[in-house]
């Protein structure tokens, strides 16, 4: 983990020192520079490879056990692009996302089998350098990199009769490492929609959770401990809303000097 925090910190100096020079260079090249807006919706995919492993919650001498599984999840947010030059762009936004994880709680003494969904909420405001090429006459392949602060405003609790299951975020502030890539169609007229995917790495574990179990409802509780990292990986679809043409709309204003 601390090798990972040195690389991604090394890796946005360097983008930090990329995103400088390329705005040093539109403004002494007289560019503009472009700006796109959309929207963006996500599917949170439960693909193992990229994201946790079900936790085990448990306590072998008392026969209790609790499994959570991490179920995907959506998310939707707006989306800003600044085109700095031809080759290098920015990207910034904030996005809503809400993880799915269910809770398979078992105790073989008493016959107890019961599962419990929980959803856990938070935002996020990413900035990542973007570039394309161009792989057709309207078709672009696009890779970004970048950052995302993450948020989350509070705890979350579940009570049942025999379970009760709590999840305590670390902190309201999170950082994580980001990138994407993805294919997208442009056109003048209708806008530019975008399909690609999305894989989202905080930097530490986002919450701490804990199963209570209550054996027939009364008596001892029983109870695990475990952390959520809140790794995600996305399916993500894009609408990039068309530029106006600059030249509709304008007028001249008449030249009185010359009029009669």
């Amino acid at each position: 983990m601390l090798a990972l925090r040195i690389f991604t910190l090394r890796f946005f100096l360097t983008l930090t020192l990329v995103q400088f020079g390329a705005v040093i260079y539109a403004q002494k090249s007289k560019k503009n520079m472009e700006l796109t807006a959309g929207i963006e919706l996500r599917a949170l995919v439960p693909i193992s490879f990229f994201t946790m492993d079900p936790l085990n919650y448990s306590d072998s001498l008392n026969h209790f056990n609790a499994v959570a599984t991490y179920k995907g999840g959506v998310g939707f947010g707006g989306v800003i692009r600044f085109k700095l030059t031809d080759f290098w762009n920015l990207e910034t936004g904030i996005y809503y996302t809400r993880r799915k994880y269910e809770y398979q709680v078992k105790d073989p003494v008493v016959s107890f089998d019961e599962a419990i969904p929980m959803r856990i909420v938070g935002y996020e405001i990413p900035i990542k350098g973007l570039v394309y090429i161009q792989m057709g006459k309207n078709i672009y392949m696009n890779v970004a990199l970048g950052a995302s602060a993450d948020f989350f405003a509070s705890d979350t609790e579940i009570y049942k009769p025999s379970v009760s299951i709590s999840a305590f975020k670390r902190s309201w502030f999170q950082l994580a490492v980001l990138g994407n890539v993805g294919l997208e169609y442009r056109t003048k007229k209708d806008g530019y929609f975008y399909l690609g995917a999305t894989f989202h790495q905080p930097f530490k574990d986002i919450l701490g959770t804990q199963v209570n179990y209550y054996r027939d409802n009364v008596g001892q509780a029983y109870f695990q401990n475990h952390n959520i990292d809140g790794t995600y990986f996305s399916i993500d679809f894009r609408y990039f809303i068309p530029h106006k043409d600059p030249d509709k709309g304008k007028y001249s204003n008449p030249d009185w000097q010359y009029m009669k």
